[in-house]
């Protein structure tokens, strides 16, 4: 099944990359992320977020961007040097396709949001040097995004974006006194991505 959807991905974005009337931007970019819910604080994981972006102007002023990204989520635990503890290391890889609306009518910012889905290709929990998977990961992800890019020049860009989870990812009941998103218990990926972007077209 992932690999049908992998392949679906890959041809659907081969034809389009070279229709008529659509751009191209190559991403890369790296993610400090977390995952509200599991009793961890901070976007101390690290990871990189790759792909590639088509886009298409749909009215003045406006584009539609279709991406295909993967994507390193998860969280880390930060230790104390003064006082040790178990470490605990969550790796969430995703292969995911966001669809966006940019707005283009700044002359070097460009703002936009839009939402995703995703499978997760990787589950790994490496909890203080015992490496296995997290119970009951959900397969699909959907997310939100939010972020905007700064125009260096022509052809490069810096790029921040957003990224958060709409339905946990988890298929577990959660602590009840565990941190919250919009008021419901469970685990949701949380990050920001700090990237670069370089168009093919310009």
């Amino acid at each position: 099944m992932k690999n049908i959807i992998l392949l679906s991905a890959i041809l659907f974005y081969s034809q389009v990359l070279f229709a008529q009337d659509f751009g191209a931007e190559l991403l890369l970019g790296a993610n400090f992320s977390q995952v509200d819910g599991d009793q961890l604080g901070g976007y101390n994981k690290l990871g990189a977020n790759i792909g590639i972006q088509i886009n298409r102007e749909v009215k003045e002023d406006w584009d539609l961007a279709f991406e295909l990204r993967y994507s390193m989520k998860g969280a880390k635990k930060v230790q104390d040097q003064d006082n040790p503890s178990p470490t605990l290391k969550l790796s969430y890889d995703y292969l995911e396709v966001p669809l966006l609306i940019k707005y283009q009518g700044f002359e070097k910012i460009t703002p936009y949001s839009g939402l995703s889905v995703g499978v997760n290709v990787i589950n790994e929990r490496d909890d203080n040097g015992f490496i296995g998977e997290e119970t009951n990961l959900d397969f699909m992800e959907y997310g939100f995004h939010l972020g905007g890019t700064y125009h260096v020049t022509e052809k490069l860009g810096l790029d921040l974006r957003h990224t958060f989870s709409l339905l946990s990812i988890r298929n577990s009941p959660s602590l009840t006194n565990g941190p919250r998103l919009f008021g419901r218990n469970g685990w949701y990926n949380r990050l920001f991505t700090i990237g670069i972007i370089y168009d093919l077209e310009r």
